[in-house]
Formats: C-alpha cells, sequence, structure tokens
C-alpha cells in the first residue's frame, strides 16, 4: 500500500486526515510543517503528499518547490482553506497532483487518491490480477484477456 505524508500546521486537520487514511487502508504519517516534512521525505520515500498551503516559516509553495527536488516522483496534492485561483495554478504548474480546498470533500479525496496510486503501481495491480482470478483462485503466470 501507499505511503502518504500528511503536512498540515494545524494538529486538528493533520490527525483526521491520517486516520482517515489509516482507516482506508493506507499507511499514513504526519508533518506539522515544510521543515518537517523535508526532513522526513528522506527516509519515508512518500509516493503521495498531502500539503497544506497555508502554514508559518515555510508556506506550502515553498515547500512543494523543495519536494520537488527532493523526491520529484512523489505525488502532492494541495490542501487549503486560504488560497486563491492563482495560488492553485501555480502550484500545478509547480508540478501538484492536484488542488483540493478546505473543507476537504473526504468522498473526493479518496478518488483522487486512488486514481494516482492506480498511476503509481500498475505493475502492482498487473501481478495481483495475474496472481488472482478474482473468486480468491490462482492464476497461472498468463493473463486473459
Amino acid at each position: 500500500m501507499s505511503q502518504i505524508l500528511v503536512v498540515d500546521d494545524e494538529a486538528a486537520i493533520r490527525d483526521v486526515l491520517i486516520d482517515f487514511l489509516t482507516d482506508h487502508g493506507y499507511t499514513a504519517t504526519g508533518a506539522e510543517n515544510g521543515r518537517e516534512a523535508l526532513l522526513m521525505v528522506r527516509t519515508l520515500r512518500p509516493q503521495i503528499i498531502l500539503l497544506d498551503i497555508a502554514m508559518p516559516g515555510m508556506n506550502g509553495i515553498e515547500t512543494l518547490k523543495k519536494l520537488r527536488q527532493e523526491i520529484p516522483k512523489a505525488a502532492v496534492i494541495m490542501i487549503s482553506g486560504h488560497a486563491d485561483n492563482d495560488m492553485a495554478l501555480q502550484a500545478l504548474d509547480l508540478g501538484a497532483y492536484d488542488f483540493i480546498q478546505k473543507p476537504l470533500d473526504f468522498r473526493y479525496l479518496e478518488r483522487t487518491l486512488l486514481a494516482k496510486i492506480v498511476t503509481l503501481e500498475p505493475e502492482a495491480g498487473e501481478s495481483a490480477a495475474r496472481e488472482t482470478d478474482g473468486e480468491g483462485g490462482r492464476r497461472t503466470g498468463h493473463r486473459s484477456r
């Protein structure tokens, strides 16, 4: 399963997101600011990062720029309750995968995560399809169409 890093300076939001992700089978860890996130990505190597824009110190846009250098293949989903369209476009131009406004629509978040995970792990999905027949039985090494 994908490793997800949640970066938000508001502990309540960070905790709710981590609980939601954990309840849905993801491995989720939190960071309270951009600097902590940059330290954590060196060891965690998350596939997906949920990144708040409005944070004290290093904001989400600055953090996004540094994350693109540190872990360029990670999908960064920006979250914010204070952003405008220009900020959303800037984040997307810098390589963010998506931009979600607070309060978060958890159904949309889950669909976004699933869509990105499918593109991140195509081999895992294919090997799982080869290993089972969809009814719990084992398959041989070939795929049927």
